[in-house]
C-alpha cells in the first residue's frame, strides 16, 4: 500500500497534524474534479480486538467518502492510502484500549471501489498520483488470481441465486392453499 499522507496521523505532533489535515483536504478537493461515481465500500476492522468482526459492504458516492469516517470511531485521525489494486483506502484510528498491557487503537479500513453505470470498477490511482485519465481496474480484467472484484462478483452471484431459490420455494401455485 502507498500512503498518500506524508506521515501517519498517529505519528504526528500537533503541528504535523495540521499539515496532515491539509493533505486530506487537498486530496478530497482533487476527487471533486472527478465525476461523482457510485462506490462500493468494504469496511473491515483490522485491530487485534475487532479483527474478527464481519466485513460490511456499504454504498456511497465518491464525493461523500470522507463522511465514512463518521460511520466509525475516528477520534485519533485518518490516513489515506492506495492499495495494490489501485483503490483508495481510508485507515481510521479510533479510541485506544489495552490488551495484555499494550495500548492499541480501534482501527478500521474503508476500501473505496468506484464503479461506472455498468458496474465496471474503476482505477482512480493514476488520476490521484499523476492527473491521468480514469481507467477500468486491471484487477477486474486479470484472471490469474482472484481479486477483490472477482470475490465481490461471486458473492453477488451467490446471493442472487440464493434469493431466487427462496422466492421460487415460497411461491405458491394458483389455487394452492396459502
Amino acid at each position: 500500500m502507498l500512503m498518500l499522507n506524508e506521515k501517519s496521523c498517529i505519528d504526528c505532533d500537533e503541528f504535523e497534524f495540521n499539515k496532515h489535515n491539509e493533505e486530506i483536504d487537498e486530496l478530497m478537493g482533487k476527487l471533486t474534479e472527478l465525476e461523482d461515481y457510485d462506490c462500493i465500500v468494504l469496511h473491515k476492522y483490522i485491530d487485534i480486538a475487532h479483527k474478527d468482526k464481519e466485513m460490511e459492504v456499504l454504498d456511497t458516492s465518491l464525493w461523500d467518502i470522507y463522511e465514512l469516517v463518521e460511520y466509525a470511531d475516528f477520534k485519533n485521525g485518518v490516513d489515506i492510502l492506495l492499495d495494490d489494486e489501485g483503490f483508495l483506502n481510508l485507515s481510521v484510528y479510533g479510541q485506544t484500549y489495552k490488551v495484555v498491557g499494550k495500548d492499541h487503537f480501534v482501527n478500521s479500513i474503508f476500501k473505496i471501489i468506484p464503479r461506472d453505470e455498468e458496474y465496471n470498477f474503476l482505477d482512480i490511482s493514476d488520476f490521484i498520483l499523476e492527473g491521468k485519465p480514469i481507467k477500468l481496474s486491471e484487477k477486474q480484467l486479470d484472471r490469474k488470481k482472484k481479486s477483490t472484484i472477482e470475490l465481490l462478483k461471486e458473492c453477488r452471484e451467490k446471493a442472487d441465486r440464493t434469493h431466487l431459490a427462496k422466492v421460487r420455494a415460497n411461491k405458491k401455485e394458483i389455487g394452492e392453499e396459502r
